[in-house]
């Protein structure tokens, strides 16, 4: 099942203005981010219990920084594997890259939206057939079910959450949210399919009419080569990927286990000796309650969600510096530094295409 190598020859011009309008949009949020942050911070805190702090452990900080990052290393190995399981010659580079794609494309759309699609069209332009990359990113949603539904309830076990009244708040309004969301989701692709079968009925008109039976006929060759792809992959991964499965399993618990941990790094930073494994719950239930959030990069709202829950939980006149700290950290120092290191990418394989262009005008006769 091995393929040719992934070209490198340059994106799909549809995928690089999107990525671009991606990355100009990450640049422009983030100083009014930070701004928000710095305020949130400033107005929300006893600047007295603050000062009574003294001078806290640079450790824990640094600690919290790394817990925010290391799941870009772990997310591009879940790729990498994958990809180079199914036969393409892909770089840790190339898988970086994608992972950094998508992780801004939710950052700037709500995220609810996800990164998927431009984790899926990023890997396709690296020359993964769509059915692959499809399929990797299928296989990323069960590494990541099979995490939660071991650890979820584990958790919930083990801190007895239940015995928390801010979750059972949480969950009427979630559930009510969640209603909503499906119920909105249920009315558009209603919509949209019956405008479909208007313009192929020709309701519309004739040139409609063929231009949409043009499209169908494309998509569904499509859709056939892709769900053939797709099937080959994962009777692949069933026959002969059980222990690959078993690795991307391990780091996927690394990864979600690295990125809710942060906020317990930050509140010992704080003077604050939690229950970690209570405070990695309480980061499924916000995480959860962004997807509901109809904001870019669920703005305002995952920073009310997290000082809902933790406002009782941490030092009392800490929760503000707490709340912009670990906005900061999980949201505002990645798009940063994400949006620094993906404009580097594009800087340098925009070099690369103009030097090799520069040699190949040179060689010709």
């Amino acid at each position: 099942m091995t393929q040719p190598p992934a070209g490198t020859s340059g994106e799909k011009p549809g995928l690089s203005r999107g990525l671009d309008r991606v990355l100009r949009t990450a640049l422009f949020l983030v100083p009014f981010g930070v701004l928000g942050n710095l305020a949130l911070s400033w107005f929300a805190t006893d600047h007295d219990k603050l000062r009574e702090l003294g001078r806290p452990d640079l450790r824990y900080l640094y600690l919290a920084l790394f817990l925010a990052l290391f799941p870009w290393v772990t997310n591009t190995l879940r790729l990498l594997i994958w990809a180079r399981f199914i036969g393409h010659r892909v770089s840790f580079r190339d898988m970086f890259r994608v992972t950094l794609g998508a992780e801004l494309s939710s950052s700037v759309f709500p995220t609810s939206s996800g990164g998927e699609v431009f984790r899926w069209g990023m890997m396709v332009q690296k020359g993964i057939p769509q059915g692959h990359a499809a399929s990797i990113v299928t296989l990323g949603y069960i590494e990541d079910m099979a995490f939660f539904l071991v650890a979820i309830p584990v958790s919930v076990f083990l801190s007895r959450a239940w015995e928390l009244p801010v979750l059972a708040s949480m969950g009427r309004e979630l559930q009510g949210q969640a209603l909503v969301v499906i119920g909105i989701g249920i009315a558009a692709v209603l919509v949209v399919r019956l405008l479909f079968a208007a313009v192929l009925r020709g309701t519309l008109g004739q040139r409609p009419r063929a231009k949409g039976l043009r499209f169908t006929a494309r998509l569904k060759r499509k859709f056939r080569r892709t769900w053939q792809d797709f099937r080959s992959v994962h009777r692949l991964v069933i026959r002969r990927g059980k222990s690959r499965f078993l690795l991307t399993f391990l780091i996927t618990a690394v990864q979600w286990s690295c990125r809710y941990s942060v906020v317990t790094a930050l509140a010992f930073f704080l003077g604050a000796r939690v229950d970690p494994v209570l405070f990695f719950l309480l980061q499924w239930v916000i995480f959860t309650a962004m997807m509901f959030i109809p904001t870019p990069g669920a703005t305002g709202g995952a920073e009310a969600a997290f000082y809902l829950v933790y406002e009782a939980l941490l030092p009392a006149g800490l929760i503000g510096i707490a709340t912009a700290g670990w906005r900061m950290l999980t949201f505002y120092v990645q798009l940063a530094l994400g949006s620094i290191i993906f404009l580097a990418f594009n800087i340098a394989d925009a070099r690369t295409r103009a030097r090799r262009r520069r040699e190949a005008g040179g060689e010709a006769p």
